[in-house]
């Protein structure tokens, strides 16, 4: 029960979170075609039918919930930390889950839409998600499921910290040049260069704590 309350906000959106799905359910036309995917440049590039897009959004934020949720059943390193983990592990699930249901109904509502909009709301929404992940990601106690995981990271507590530490960083200078393209219209040319640019910013802490494992030895 304790374990239930420190995930009651998460639990309270889901609610919300249903509630408008399925309205939109209601409203969206039967034969329209709902936006599931978004190439470099943020334009649509892939389409689902509502039913499908519809289960897809309720079972992504409610497996999401699940698999974080459980962790404690699943993840070896989780009772040796398990004070951080209960406090950092809640604000990771609900960060996650108001993001991901924003850009789900944004999807689900796109055929809603009828004027232009002047921005790219899924470059905006996916950049301010990695950017407020930057901000927890040092903050993630060592584990194999969430965080950077690579074999350097995950074998030494001193490399976990220092990779997470930039990672944190550099999520958030990532997140916040994806959210400012998505404001600003650019060019194929240069929307494709800003967005290697930003793969390479969030990719790098794997390279990192590579390059920590080969001073150390």
């Amino acid at each position: 029960m304790n374990r239930i309350k420190k995930f009651s906000a998460s639990i309270i959106l889901l609610l919300i979170y249903v509630v408008v799905v399925f309205y939109l359910a209601l409203v969206v036309p039967a034969n329209a075609s709902i936006p599931i995917h978004w190439n470099a440049q943020g334009q649509i590039d892939g389409y689902a039918s509502k039913t499908t897009a519809v289960i897809t959004a309720l079972a992504l934020n409610f497996g999401l919930f699940i698999l974080l949720y459980l962790m404690p059943f699943y993840s070896p390193k989780y009772k040796q930390q398990a004070a951080r983990f209960d406090k950092v592990l809640p604000k990771i699930v609900f960060m996650l889950l108001i993001f991901f249901s924003i850009l789900n109904i944004y999807m689900l509502a796109y055929p809603l839409i009828t004027i232009e909009l002047p921005l790219n709301p899924v470059l905006i929404i996916i950049g301010l998600m990695l950017a407020v992940l930057g901000n927890i990601l040092p903050k993630v106690p060592r584990n194999f499921f969430v965080g950077i995981r690579t074999p350097w990271t995950i074998s030494d507590e001193d490399n976990w910290h220092k990779t997470h530490r930039l990672g944190g960083r550099l999520f958030l200078i990532g997140g916040l040049l994806l959210a400012i393209s998505g404001l600003i219209p650019l060019s194929a040319r240069f929307s494709g260069i800003v967005f290697w640019i930003i793969m390479i910013i969030i990719l790098f802490p794997a390279l990192y704590s590579f390059i920590l494992y080969r001073r150390s030895r």
